[in-house]
């Protein structure tokens, strides 16, 4: 644990942002952070090294303590992200022109509103999307400096991603020590949350109300987090946006054969040391090997069993949950696909291929007379398969468990040009909940928002920071949310307008219930 040294404690300094103060002293030495440059009021501190680079002989193990450094290192630029190809339909979500990535990535950001080391604010860590293939802790969408002036800590931080982040093979699992490899990134997630509890009074948080946040593959990071024992005890609250239980199942067999794909398909199989053959490779070489599977697994070691047998019996963090989903998430997911569904014939023959005896009630619950309806009817049927069937189920078993569980339906269509596209789409509650304006993709203090984008943007931030502070995420501010509970099933919907409901598409849900998913 870093020594807990604070500078800056004058009692002149206590009316001051935290960057005004003295360097402030974190695991590795000291920094210097600078005002945020939208508030400054808020003092924001950028590359901050949560672990050793993971490159060279660490590539593919677990991570290190930070480097130690001496004088005051400057944290007022953002460093680089994990290495990632570029474009695609999720590449929102990924870096920006110009930025730089790199395996050394390891970085977190720390937006805080402190005037004293001893103030104890909530904290907010933000696991970022992507798919575990894309994404940046510095994305301009996660700007939280209008979050981190309502009063709470924000921390943001990167994970290694694809080959990097996931890889196994049977020589790692060997070197390891306890078996297994792979899940590289839900590593890095946990020790930067083992940083966050060891240096976040440094910055006025409070280490002992920690709430972990995340969109897409973050919320389904912060769903195996709440499953994986050595991630207990570092945080005090969830929230799943986007991203229940789903992909994660698979064992380190399987793949550990993808990893002796990847060895064979570079010829690094053939001598003593594979994976020494395997860490002298680029990681452009390692990624363009294979259509590789970047999702966690079952490792048996950082997740020693599928987390769905785990969630099944409780065997979960103790703490409250805010899980819920967009109205329109398969629009974004599988608008690359939407040729293969774009005519009732097509629509129908999918549906009959996969789903048998099963596609009359399917017809029924998602309708499609004229080819312009068959696109809004697969990507219906879609979205309720891979998103709001999982996060039911995760609810029930939360509740199940007797934890606090709070369930939203995100409906709003934002006025950009993905909204008009693709309505309430995967990824666009971000902009709401950290009251950046309505610019997808674009961080805008000064976008002018309508009165129901404002409104809802506003509750968002007092639902989410409420429920940082207390594991309730009620308020004077906004229209009671009521607590998941089987019977009723209450929920909260957050769009043009904020207000609760009871059974959300339950009949449907219920219909779909063990069902194979349909391909597209």
């Amino acid at each position: 644990m870093a020594e807990q040294m604070n500078f800056g404690e004058t009692e002149g300094a206590r009316d001051r942002p935290l960057h005004e103060a003295s360097p402030t002293f974190v695991t590795g030495g000291l920094v210097a952070g600078c005002a945020a440059p939208e508030n400054e009021a808020v003092s924001v501190y950028r590359g901050l090294p949560f672990a050793a680079p993971p490159i060279g002989e660490l590539r593919w193990r677990p991570p290190q303590p930070p480097k130690p450094w001496s004088g005051v290192r400057d944290a007022t630029s953002f460093l680089s992200s994990a290495p990632q190809p570029p474009g695609g339909v999720i590449s929102m979500f990924g870096t920006r022109d110009g930025a730089t990535i790199d395996e050394d990535c390891l970085y977190l950001n720390v937006w805080s509103p402190a005037r004293s080391t001893a103030d104890a604010l909530p904290v907010m860590v933000w696991i970022h999307g992507g798919g575990f293939r894309v994404g940046a802790a510095d994305n301009p969408m996660y700007n939280a400096v209008n979050v981190a002036a309502t009063g709470v800590v924000v921390v943001a931080l990167n994970y290694r991603l694809n080959v990097l982040g996931c890889l196994a093979h049977p020589a790692l699992s060997a070197e390891s020590g306890h078996g297994a490899s792979g899940n590289y990134a839900l590593m890095d997630q946990i020790a930067a949350l083992r940083w966050v509890r060891d240096n976040i009074q440094q910055f006025g948080g409070d280490p002992g109300c920690v709430t972990i946040f995340g969109e897409s593959a973050g919320s389904r990071s912060v769903s195996l987090l709440m499953a994986a024992p050595q991630a207990r005890g570092l945080f005090h609250r969830g929230i799943c946006q986007s991203g229940a239980l789903r992909d994660v199942s698979n064992s380190l067999a399987e793949r550990e054969a993808m990893g002796l794909e990847i060895a064979a398909k570079l010829g690094c199989d053939k001598g003593s040391d594979p994976v020494a053959e395997l860490r002298a490779k680029s990681w452009e070489e390692l990624h363009d090997a294979i259509a590789f599977n970047s999702n966690p697994f079952v490792d048996g070691w950082v997740m020693p069993e599928d987390p769905c047998d785990l969630y099944a019996r409780g065997d979960v963090a103790k703490v409250p949950l805010i899980i819920g989903i967009n109205a329109d998430e398969a629009t974004m997911l599988d608008w690359l696909e939407r040729d293969n569904f774009n005519t009732v014939a097509k629509y129908r023959e999918i549906v009959n291929r996969d789903l048998g005896a099963h596609t009359a009630a399917i017809f029924d619950a998602y309708p499609a007379t004229e080819d312009a309806d068959a696109i809004g009817a697969m990507t219906a049927l879609r979205t309720d398969q891979r998103m709001t069937l999982p996060a039911r189920q995760q609810a029930r078993w939360l509740c199940d468990a007797g934890l606090p569980v709070y369930f939203y339906f995100f409906t709003r269509v934002p006025p950009w040009h993905a909204g008009e596209t693709m309505g309430a789409h995967h990824g666009a509650e971000i902009a709401y909940e950290f009251g950046g304006g309505v610019r997808c993709g674009q961080f805008d203090m000064n976008a002018v928002l309508s009165e129901t984008d404002q409104v809802l943007s506003n509750s968002i931030m007092a639902y989410w920071t409420a429920f940082a502070a207390t594991g309730d995420p009620n308020s004077a501010a906004s229209p009671v949310w009521p607590r998941y509970e089987r019977s009723e099933e209450g929920y909260m919907e957050l769009g043009d307008q904020i207000r609760p409901g009871l059974g959300l598409r339950r009949s449907t849900l219920d219909m779909l219930e063990g069902l194979p998913a349909v391909g597209v």
